[in-house]
């Protein structure tokens, strides 16, 4: 049953984490722990999001007549980061969830 606990939200789950941990280390050059996982994944997801939601700002603004391309970047980066935490915690929910219930029925 060991490798069934490394799936999609595994490796969702890790990479989020790897990101997270990452701008934790740049940003605050401190090294985070194991029990701040959950953190470490939203600020990961809040990361890819806000890269994303950039860029589609930064393209759907030139469609718009109202709004500057930086004014585009910014809201849609905002609206990524937001999107993000709520993402990055959501699957490090279900891959703790997924691990727990592996566990419980190797107990068994």
């Amino acid at each position: 049953m060991g490798e069934l606990t490394f799936g999609f939200w595994g490796i969702a789950d890790q990479s989020l984490q790897w990101i997270g941990r990452g701008a934790a280390w740049i940003l605050l050059r401190s090294h985070p722990t194991r029990d701040e996982s959950t953190l470490c994944a939203a600020a990961g997801g809040a990361l890819i999001c806000a890269v994303f939601g950039g860029v589609a700002g930064f393209s759907l603004s030139d469609l718009s007549r109202d709004m500057s391309v930086i004014g585009g970047t910014i809201l849609g980066g905002l609206l990524g980061v937001c999107i993000g935490l709520i993402f990055g915690a959501l699957v490090e929910m279900i891959d703790s969830t997924i691990k727990g219930l592996l566990r419980s029925l190797n107990s068994k």
